[in-house]
C-alpha cells in the first residue's frame, strides 16, 4: 500500500525527500529504506542525494532544436524537457525518466537514459571548413525529425561543398558523428528531394545482394509443375481492375448467377507465398519493408520488382498462381457458402476504373470493345451495391478524407495538383475485397486457427462525446447521446452535412476521435467496418500482413502436415509481426505525407503573393488552419494577424479586431511562405496582407 501512495506522489513530480515524506505523513528515516527497495526493484531512481523519480519510459519530440516533449504510451499528457537536457536527443529516440515540478501545466522531464535510438542515418548536405590550419568535414541533416551537424568521422572520395550524402551516424558524448555511405547527388538532381525523405524515413531504395541472388532463381513464367493440386479457373471469365497506372496486380475477379439468382464471387489472390518463403532473406527484407511505399515519382516496392511486376503481377493473358476465395452470395446479400483454395488463372483483361466507370456511365464504344465481360461488371456492380448497404445497415463508417495527386515535370517539381475521384468501379472493388478479406478472417477464427487479424476497437467515449461537443460548436444541429455513441449515431452525423463545405472538418473529428487501426492477433473486431472478423488479405504484393496470412491458410488449413508444430510456432511469432506491421504502415503513411507537404509547398512557392479563397480548417492557439481547394493546407500564425485577438478554444472562433472567424468559414487569404525544406506553407488574411502594404496578382484568384 505504502509503495503505492509513494508511485502516486513521485507521479505527481514531488521528487525531494522531506517534501515525499510529509505527503505521505511518514518520517524520512521510514522513507528511505523503501525507496532503497523499489530502486532495487528498478521502480525508483535515485538522482543525487536526496532526489527519487519514479522511473517511466518514452518517445521523445523534439520541438524546433532545442525543448522537447516526453510521450508515454497509454498516458494523455505529454512530459516537458527543457532546451538544457536535450542536448543529445531527438524524436524517435526512446528514453527512462522521471517526472519532476510542473512547469506551466506540464511536469518536467529529468533524462536517466537512452534505451534506443531512432535515427541510425542522416541524410544531408556535405560542407568542407578549414579550422586552424585543418580541414573538417560536416553533414548538414535535411531532415526536419533530425535536425542536426554531424561530424564526418569517415569521408567517401570526390565529395565536393554541398552535395547531399547518406551516412551512418554514431553518437559520443554530445557529438553525432557520421561515416557517408554513398553520394546521393547535387540538391538539384530531379528525384533527390523524395528520395532524402524516404532514407529518412528508413525505406530502403535498392534490396540487398542476398535477396538479388534469390530472385534469380525463381522464373519469369509458371512451369508446367507448378499446376499440379491446383484448380484451373482458365476457363472463367476473369479479369483485374486497377488504376490507369498501376504496375502490380495483386486481385483479379469473376462473377458467375446460379438458377436461384444467387451470386458466384470468386476474388483470386496473387500467390506471393509460393515465392516468398519463411527463412528466405526475400522474406526478411519484406518484413523488414511492412508495405510498399507510393510516393510522387516512384513506388518502393516490398518484394522486388522481378516478383511485384512479373511473375506475382496477375498480368493479362498469361499463367499465374493464386489463392482464391469463392463465395456463393445471397440476392439479399447472406453468405450462403464459400471455399478458399489454391489456383491458377489467366486475366482476360487489364481493366482500369476509368474503363468500368465508363462502361456503368453507358459508354457505348467502350462497353463494345468489351462486350465479353460487360454482363459481369453489371452483375459485379449490382451485388456491390447490396453489399454496401447492407454495411451501411449495420453500422459501417464511411471516412472520407480527399486525396491528390502531383503530376511533375522533368526535374520532380510539382506542375499540377489533380484531386483523385473515387467512383463506383473502385467502391466495387473495394467491396468485393472486404467481402474476401472478412470470409477468410471467419474461416480461421471458427476453425480455431492462428491469423493476423486487421481489428479497429472501440473508441474511447469520452473522446466520441467530446467531438460531438466539437460539432455542436460549430452551429450543427445535432443530438448527444446520454448513453454510449453507437456506430449508427456516428453515420448519421457523418451524412448529416455529407455535400457541405463543413463535411472534412466533421469527418476529421470524427476521425481523431476514433482508435487506430492496427494488426492483432487477437480478433477483436472492426469498429468502422462494423465486422465481427476481419483481416489482411486480398494484397499480399504490397503488404506483409496479406502475405502471412496466405501462409498460415496454406500450412495450417489446406495443407496441414504438423499441425500442432506450425500452430504453435504461428502463435510464437504473430505478436510481434503484427507490431513490427502496425509501425511499418504508420511509418509509410507518414513518409507518404511528408512527400505531399513537400511537393505542396513546393508547388506554391511559385504562388507567394498571390490570393487564394479557402476554408478555415481547425485552430489552435498559435493559429488558423486554411485548406485551398487544391488541397494545401496554410498556417495564418497569430503573429501575421493585426488587432485585438481573441481565440475561444470550446467554442472553435478566434475574433481578429471587429472579425469574427469559424471552422468551416470560407476565407480570403494571400500566400506569404512556402518552404519546401520545412514542408511549410504561411498564409495571412487579405485584409492583414494589404494593412501591411503587401502586393498581390488579381490575376489569379482561385475560387
Amino acid at each position: 500500500m505504502i509503495k503505492e501512495q509513494i508511485i502516486e506522489k513521485l507521479n505527481m513530480g514531488i521528487t525531494y525527500l522531506g517534501p515525499l515524506a510529509s505527503a505521505l505523513k511518514i518520517s524520512k528515516k521510514q522513507l528511505l529504506p523503501i525507496l532503497e527497495e523499489m530502486i532495487s526493484e528498478h521502480f525508483v531512481f535515485q538522482d543525487g542525494k536526496n532526489t527519487f523519480g519514479i522511473i517511466k519510459t518514452g518517445v521523445i519530440d523534439r520541438k524546433n532544436s532545442d525543448y522537447g516533449f516526453i510521450r508515454v504510451e497509454n498516458e494523455e499528457n505529454d512530459y516537458y524537457v527543457p532546451e538544457e537536457d536535450m542536448y543529445n536527443l531527438y524524436s524517435g529516440d526512446i528514453v527512462e525518466f522521471y517526472p519532476y515540478d510542473a512547469s506551466y501545466r506540464l511536469l518536467n522531464a529529468r533524462i536517466i537514459r537512452v534505451l534506443e535510438r531512432k535515427n541510425h542515418f542522416i541524410i544531408g548536405r556535405y560542407e568542407q571548413r578549414v579550422k586552424k590550419g585543418k580541414i573538417k568535414a560536416y553533414i548538414h541533416s535535411t531532415s526536419s525529425r533530425f535536425k542536426v551537424t554531424a561530424i564526418v568521422k569517415r569521408d567517401l572520395p570526390n565529395i565536393t561543398n554541398g552535395m547531399i550524402v547518406y551516412a551512418s551516424v554514431s553518437y559520443i558524448g554530445t557529438a553525432v558523428e557520421a561515416s557517408i555511405l554513398e553520394v546521393l547527388g547535387h540538391p538539384d538532381d530531379p528525384g533527390i528531394d523524395i528520395t532524402q525523405i524516404a532514407l529518412e524515413y528508413g525505406f530502403s531504395l535498392d534490396f540487398t545482394l542476398e535477396v538479388a541472388k534469390e530472385i534469380n532463381f525463381i522464373n519469369d513464367e509458371v512451369k508446367e509443375e507448378e499446376l499440379k493440386g491446383r484448380r484451373d479457373f482458365t476457363n472463367l471469365n476473369i479479369f483485374t481492375i486497377d488504376g490507369d497506372d498501376s504496375k502490380d496486380f495483386d486481385d483479379a475477379v469473376s462473377i458467375e448467377l446460379d438458377a436461384l439468382g444467387n451470386y458466384q464471387l470468386g476474388v483470386y489472390i496473387a500467390d506471393v507465398s509460393h515465392y516468398v518463403k519463411e527463412g528466405m532473406a526475400l522474406d526478411e527484407e519484406a518484413l523488414k519493408r511492412g508495405t510498399s511505399v507510393y510516393l510522387a515519382d516512384r513506388v518502393i516496392p516490398m518484394i522486388p520488382h522481378k516478383l511485384s511486376n512479373g511473375i506475382c503481377s496477375l498480368n493479362e493473358n498469361v499463367i499465374r498462381l493464386v489463392l482464391a476465395c469463392i463465395m456463393k452470395i445471397s440476392p439479399t446479400g447472406k453468405l450462403l457458402d464459400y471455399e478458399i483454395c489454391e489456383g491458377f488463372i489467366k486475366s482476360k483483361h487489364r481493366m482500369t476504373y476509368h474503363k468500368v466507370n465508363e462502361m456503368l456511365h453507358g459508354n457505348k464504344e467502350i462497353i463494345t470493345q468489351y462486350e465479353d465481360i460487360y454482363e459481369s461488371i453489371i452483375q459485379m456492380h449490382k451485388l456491390s451495391l447490396i453489399l454496401r448497404n447492407i454495411r451501411h445497415k449495420k453500422g459501417a463508417l464511411e471516412f472520407e478524407t480527399k486525396e491528390y495527386k502531383f503530376i511533375l515535370n522533368e526535374d520532380s517539381s510539382p506542375k499540377e495538383i489533380v484531386e483523385i475521384k473515387r467512383d463506383e468501379a473502385e467502391k466495387m472493388i473495394e467491396d468485393f475485397m472486404l467481402m474476401a478479406n472478412e470470409t477468410v478472417a471467419y474461416n480461421m477464427c471458427i476453425m480455431h486457427l492462428p491469423c493476423m487479424y486487421r481489428v479497429h476497437e472501440q473508441p474511447d467515449q469520452e473522446k466520441l462525446l467530446n467531438a460531438f461537443s466539437q460539432i455542436q460548436s460549430m452551429g450543427i444541429d445535432i443530438d448527444i447521446p446520454k448513453s454510449t455513441i453507437s456506430p449508427k449515431t456516428i453515420q448519421k452525423v457523418l451524412e448529416k452535412e455529407y455535400d457541405s463545405t463543413i463535411w472534412p472538418i466533421i469527418n476529421n473529428f470524427m476521425l481523431r476521435s476514433m482508435m487506430k487501426a492496427k494488426y492483432s492477433k487477437e480478433c477483436l473486431g472492426h469498429y468502422g467496418l462494423a465486422m465481427k472478423y476481419y483481416c489482411h488479405f486480398t494484397s499480399p504484393i504490397r503488404r506483409y500482413p496479406d502475405l502471412i496470412v496466405h501462409r498460415m491458410i496454406k500450412k495450417l488449413f489446406l495443407h496441414p502436415n504438423d499441425l500442432e508444430k506450425d500452430m504453435h510456432h504461428f502463435q510464437q511469432i504473430l505478436g510481434e509481426v503484427a507490431l513490427k506491421n502496425s509501425k511499418s504502415e504508420r511509418n509509410a503513411i507518414e513518409c507518404e505525407r511528408s512527400v505531399n507537404d513537400m511537393l505542396f509547398a513546393w508547388y506554391m512557392n511559385s504562388h507567394i503573393d498571390e490570393a487564394f479563397i479557402g476554408y478555415i480548417t481547425s485552430m489552435t492557439s498559435f493559429g488558423i488552419f486554411v485548406t485551398l481547394p487544391n488541397g494545401v493546407e496554410g498556417l495564418i500564425s497569430t503573429d501575421s494577424m493585426k488587432g485585438f485577438i481573441s481565440y475561444n478554444e470550446e467554442r472553435n472562433s478566434y475574433i481578429v479586431g471587429n472579425r469574427q472567424y469559424k471552422l468551416g468559414q470560407e476565407v480570403k487569404i494571400i500566400v506569404v511562405r512556402a518552404n519546401k525544406q520545412s514542408r511549410r506553407v504561411d498564409f495571412m488574411f487579405e485584409n492583414d496582407y494589404n494593412k501591411v502594404g503587401g502586393q498581390r496578382d488579381e490575376n489569379r484568384l482561385f475560387k
